[in-house]
């Protein structure tokens, strides 16, 4: 049983009542248990996510738009894996341009003569690159 179920039920008895008149067929509600019961992560479905989504489902469902054929667990596995790595790949792809962002900015501090904590001096004291894990980084290869 899905964490949002007992909300999706009430959601449903609801549209049963005020909007559509009629009591849904058990495979559409199965469907938007099916669907809704567990909270896409790493969001969380609020009531009125619910309220909305079941209610546009519900309204295609009537005028024959949505399929309501219920996945197996291998294909919902699949897809989830899927939008997982597609997300890791927008976060991936936000972090290198972050990161580029921030080297602009420490070369700009730099030659504007602005020392930041992330940058450390070499041997003669004068201060050279960006990022302290760098600097230290080539230290230690020349040191070795």
């Amino acid at each position: 049983m899905g964490m949002n179920d007992h909300v999706i039920k009430e959601l449903i008895n609801d549209l049963e009542i005020r909007a559509f008149w009629r009591t849904f067929p058990k495979e559409l509600e199965l469907f938007l248990l099916d669907r809704y019961g567990e909270d896409p992560w790493p969001h969380e479905y609020t009531k009125d996510d619910l309220s909305f989504y079941i209610l546009r489902d519900t309204t295609a469902y009537f005028y024959g738009k949505l399929d309501i054929t219920i996945k197996s667990p291998l294909e919902k596995a699949q897809q989830e894996i899927l939008e997982l790595r597609s997300m890791y790949g927008d976060a991936m792809r936000e972090l290198l341009d972050l990161e580029e962002y921030l080297n602009e900015v420490h070369e700009l501090l730099w030659s504007k003569g602005v020392i930041s904590s992330r940058m450390i001096p070499n041997e003669s004291g004068i201060f050279e690159g960006t990022y302290a894990e760098h600097n230290s980084l080539d230290n230690l290869e020349e040191k070795i």
